[in-house]
């Protein structure tokens, strides 16, 4: 039987020489890496009606951990390079949403709704018996940040946004247009959930996760996510597979009304961080931009700041925007 490397180690010794050829962020990356293994971590479940919920612990402290959130079919390893920066007096706790990573996938017969996701916040915070809610988070975790943050402006004490902050303003037409697909698509993955899908090798999946980004998640930092997010094939002990929900690609996104999103993110009063990516195609468009005009009128600690990196640049080049994470918490005395 063919003993299977990890993917990460795989990465760094296997494709080490490639990497260093094609991609110039690897060095940092790399550094990044030996320096999260002198941070504690370990792996823990949260018991849920459903199945549970599996997170990841950065650090030791016995305060309250920051709640780091990842984006749309990622999992908790987009943030391993960035933890370790930001592990100093609070502990993170990096969540895998369901469907994702490590975690249970809902029922069968049921679909993912993001709306779900803020309810997961409240879920976490009465489960721990927090007294606030501390939020990192990226993409899809961002948009359920912002909406806990907004429905319960009491029970948050920061909020750090990393390129989404609201979704996106789509045309309805087209959104409406692909719903027949998504719906069509969406009921196939549920007649498929027994079977395991297509499998590669682990340079194949390196390749296809980083061009199913647009090119977003760096080649050399597939890795971090692939270690939640595949598993070994039963049929082919030399290739692996995307392991999260299919049913989670055929999600119904549901563009919002203006008037409800302004009305709605008005309420956020937390200390709030949101770091845009500059080569991101996202919250670019002039409904974005004019509800971070809104929350800037309205928030006197709202912070923007433009990075350069794609929409996963807090993955691949955490470097970049952890020293204004680290001054914006400074800023508000809200390290400890």
């Amino acid at each position: 039987m063919t003993k299977h490397l990890s993917f990460r180690a795989f990465f760094n010794f296997s494709s080490l020489n490639t990497l260093q050829r094609k991609s110039p962020i690897y060095t940092n990356v790399l550094f990044n890496e030996l320096h999260s293994n002198k941070v504690p971590v370990k792996e823990i479940q949260i018991p849920t009606q459903w199945g549970n919920l599996a997170a990841k612990l950065w650090g030791e402290s016995d305060t309250r951990p920051i709640l780091a959130l990842h984006g749309w079919q990622d999992n908790a390893g987009t943030w391993d390079p960035l933890a370790p920066m930001l592990v100093k007096n609070r502990s993170i706790l990096a969540l895998d949403f369901p469907g994702h990573g490590l975690s249970s996938w809902i029922p069968a017969g049921m679909q993912y709704y993001s709306w779900e996701l803020p309810r997961l916040i409240l879920y976490l915070k009465e489960y721990f018996k927090w007294d606030k809610v501390s939020l990192l988070c990226h993409s899809m975790g961002s948009i359920a940040g912002m909406r806990f943050a907004c429905v319960f402006p009491d029970d948050v004490d920061f909020y750090v946004a990393v390129d989404s902050i609201i979704y996106d303003d789509y045309d309805l037409n087209l959104v409406v247009d692909k719903y027949p697909t998504l719906l069509n698509k969406g009921l196939v993955a549920q007649s498929r959930l027994s079977e395991e899908p297509p499998s590669y090798t682990q340079e194949e999946i390196a390749k296809r996760w980083h061009y199913g980004t647009q090119k977003s998640v760096d080649i050399a930092s597939v890795k971090y996510l692939a270690e939640r997010g595949t598993k070994p094939s039963k049929k082919d002990p030399s290739k692996y597979y995307i392991s999260r929900d299919s049913r989670l690609k055929y999600t119904l996104f549901n563009p919002e009304d203006k008037k409800f999103v302004e009305a709605f993110v008005k309420r956020l009063k937390a200390p709030t961080l949101y770091l845009k990516a500059i080569d991101s195609p996202f919250q670019s468009d002039p409904f974005s931009v004019e509800m971070r005009e809104v929350i800037e009128k309205n928030n006197e600690k709202f912070e923007c700041h433009f990075v350069p990196g794609t929409h996963h640049v807090h993955l691949n080049n955490p470097e970049r925007v952890a020293p204004i994470i680290l001054n914006f918490l400074q800023k508000y005395n809200i390290l400890i």
